[in-house]
């Protein structure tokens, strides 16, 4: 159960709603010495003294009212004793019970609008965070398409190409590499789904020394997307190539390459 239906379970424990198991597993609860729930019936009973105060008296239904004065009348009068205090006339009994009816309506009406304005509160704050998580993935979207945008515009990204080899003559791939930031986006097409338990690995090589550079799958139309990450200063990168290796990629390649390009 989470803080929030704790505290809805407190409202309803201070307006004497609460019986049972619910009341039992509040009261645990509350043993737990939780001072926000603690607080939260203080608060609540407190409001529910003052709110009849600020309420006008509301007279009862006519029909309950007449119900009332039917049953008083129909009582049987006192038979007056010598010493005996005179009874008092029905007429003064009725404002008390007046004054009662009206406070009890005015503590069900408080009660009810206050579970009214917690259910508000809470269907409210559900929607803010909805809102807020919505706000969060928009931003990061926004800020990956600005660092996008930066990239692209940046004069130093260079087009390298790289053709498709023996394994798949078809396939083919285009890498927009940023040699000053050692940064790149590749973009590959026609490479087959690789087998359970492999992926394909870029690599760029810098001489006769490859360094990896990502690992990326492919979509059911052979296309895969991968965006490198910042390969390791003190090298010049002269070429790219991709392999097929175990899933997780290798320090090392191992298996058949695929794609290859120089960089011009």
């Amino acid at each position: 159960m989470n803080h929030d239906q704790w505290l809805e379970l407190g409202d309803l424990c201070a307006v004497g709603a609460l019986d049972g198991r619910g009341l039992a597993e509040f009261e645990a609860h509350l043993a737990t010495e939780c001072a926000q729930c603690a607080a939260r019936i203080r608060e609540t009973r407190e409001a529910l003294a003052l709110m009849p105060r600020a309420l006008a008296e509301v007279a009862p239904p006519p029909a309950l009212r007449a119900r009332v004065l039917a049953a008083v009348a129909s009582e049987p009068a006192p038979v007056p004793r010598p010493s005996a205090v005179p009874a008092p006339r029905p007429s003064a009994r009725r404002p008390g019970r007046a004054l009662w009816w009206t406070g009890w309506a005015g503590l069900a009406a408080a009660a009810a609008l206050l579970l009214f304005v917690n259910a508000e509160l809470r269907s409210t704050r559900n929607e803010l965070r909805v809102l807020q998580d919505r706000m969060t993935t928009l931003q990061t979207e926004l800020s990956e398409r600005e660092s996008a945008l930066r990239f692209l515009s940046d004069p130093n990204v260079r087009y390298v190409s790289l053709g498709g080899l023996k394994p798949t003559p078809d396939a083919s791939a285009w890498l927009l590499w940023n040699p000053g930031t050692r940064q790149g986006l590749l973009l590959a097409r026609g490479l087959p789904a690789p087998p359970a338990g492999q992926a394909y690995e870029l690599w760029g090589l810098a001489g006769a020394q490859p360094v990896p550079a990502g690992v990326f799958s492919v979509d059911a139309a052979g296309r895969g997307l991968l965006k490198l990450p910042q390969l390791p200063e003190g090298h010049t990168f002269d070429a790219f190539a991709v392999t097929l290796e175990p899933a997780g990629g290798v320090p090392k390649p191992t298996g058949t390459m695929h794609l290859h390009g120089k960089v011009l």
